[in-house]
């Protein structure tokens, strides 16, 4: 696993997090729940990663039949117009906006209650300022007293474990945008 979180960027941000460790007994219903009963916002993000996958198709298609093209854009700009109406409707779910350390691959954070190496939590994630969320179950990989001078009195760590390809590639956008901002604003800092 260490190989693995190698591949993904990390950045410091501030998320909106609801975190619930799942009981055992629970896990195997919950996680059949979350690969078939996704979320109308994990479908929006699977929607949108779907279209990005064929954003080159679409373009060939204007290139070649540019009335095509643009019906098939109509099309999805329809598409786009029901899923955001779709989100109106759904309840956002509450969360806490806190200081975390990110990638696409896991998450830490602190937190007032200590959690077992090896417990499942679901997380429900807020992207900020985008306001895109994402469900993932988490495996913690570390639990660890906070430092005296941090608010909340335990650092979790959490890989994970089960998370939509879409959601995971919404995350590495976010993640390389955030970098990119930051690299900006230091190139513009160094550059006064």
């Amino acid at each position: 696993m260490p190989e693995e979180r190698r591949r993904f960027f990390r950045i410091d941000d501030i998320v909106g997090v609801n975190s619930e460790v799942v009981e055992k007994h629970q896990l195997d219903k919950r996680l059949e729940s979350f690969w078939n009963d996704q979320h109308k916002f994990s479908i929006r993000n699977e929607f949108n990663y779907k279209l990005e996958q064929h954003q080159a198709d679409l373009n060939h298609i204007k290139g070649k039949m540019p009335e095509l093209g643009r019906y098939l854009s109509v099309l999805q700009e329809q598409i786009d117009l029901l899923t955001e109406r779709m989100l109106e409707t759904d309840k956002s779910i509450p969360s806490e906006e806190k200081p975390v350390n990110l990638s696409a691959q896991g998450i830490s954070f602190f937190a007032d209650e200590r959690v077992a190496i090896g417990d499942i939590i679901e997380l429900n994630l807020k992207l900020l300022p985008g306001q895109q969320e994402i469900v993932t179950f988490a495996k913690v990989i570390n639990c660890s007293p906070a430092r005296s001078s941090e608010q909340k009195k335990f650092k979790i760590s959490l890989d994970f474990e089960h998370i939509h390809e879409a959601d995971r590639e919404l995350l590495v956008k976010h993640v390389h945008g955030k970098q990119l901002k930051s690299l900006g604003a230091t190139r513009f800092e160094e550059n006064d």
